[in-house]
C-alpha cells in the first residue's frame, strides 16, 4: 500500500501500524515526538493498534529546545 510520511510516499506493507511506520524509517527513538494520521494526533498508547490503510497522510512531528 502506499502512504505519504511528512509528504514523502512510502510502499508499506497492508496490517501497518503506527509503530511499524516508525520502524520503517527508522525511528527508534519515540520521546518527544507526535503522529497525525490524516489530521488527526493519535495517542502513543494507540499506535501499536492504530492501523494505517492505503492513502493515509501521516505527519511525524519531533519537538526541538531552542529560543
Amino acid at each position: 500500500m502506499n502512504i505519504l510520511i511528512n509528504g514523502q510516499a512510502t510502499d508499506m506493507p497492508e496490517k501497518t501500524s503506527i509503530n511499524n511506520v516508525l520502524q520503517h524509517i527508522e525511528q527508534h527513538q519515540t520521546g518527544g515526538i507526535a503522529v497525525a494520521v490524516n489530521d488527526m494526533v493519535i495517542p502513543k498508547s494507540k499506535w501499536s493498534t492504530s492501523q494505517i490503510i492505503d492513502g493515509d497522510k501521516i505527519l511525524i512531528i519531533k519537538a526541538s529546545q531552542g529560543g
